[in-house]
């Protein structure tokens, strides 16, 4: 009887350079993705001015989109209202979010220069929207980013 050692060999090819495309991917170092993001997170600012409601144009103005690090976009204001035109207030503003029990109360309006009595104003929910509108935009923007760099490198 023989007996004798059995070798099986298998090669592919094209996974060196599917390889090199995922290690430059997972690596955090392209920079073409983090550029589609930062396209997307524009539009999704854009969609949130959209849909912010305009008194005097100070908060739509001041919806800002931030880069503080690849991959990571902010968007927001620093406009010290805007909560309470996001989530409403009184007895008309979202019953998620903790609101004043007050019946009425008066503000001095700028925009119309008098004295102004409410008992709330409904939610615009702009930043909510906006991000409901466009997130799959946003994702199909990397995606399609994402798939061109394993494609061509």
């Amino acid at each position: 009887m023989h007996c004798g050692i059995m070798e099986i060999r298998m090669s592919a090819e094209g996974f060196e350079a599917l390889e090199r495309r995922l290690q430059a991917l997972t690596n955090g170092l392209d920079r073409r993705v983090d550029i589609a993001l930062g396209q997307g997170a524009a539009r999704m600012q854009g969609a949130v001015k959209a849909l912010t409601p305009v008194d005097t144009g100070n908060l739509r103005n001041k919806i800002i989109l931030q880069h503080p690090q690849m991959y990571t976009y902010t968007i927001e204001s620093n406009v010290e209202y805007a909560l309470f035109v996001e989530f409403g207030t009184g007895q008309f503003g979202d019953p998620t979010v903790p609101h004043t029990n007050k019946e009425s109360w008066t503000y001095y309006s700028e925009a119309l220069q008098r004295y102004v009595t409410t008992k709330g104003q409904k939610p615009a929910h702009m930043f909510t929207q906006g991000f409901q509108d466009t997130y799959k935009e946003v994702f199909n923007i990397v995606k399609t980013e994402i798939r061109s760099i394993l494609q061509h490198g």
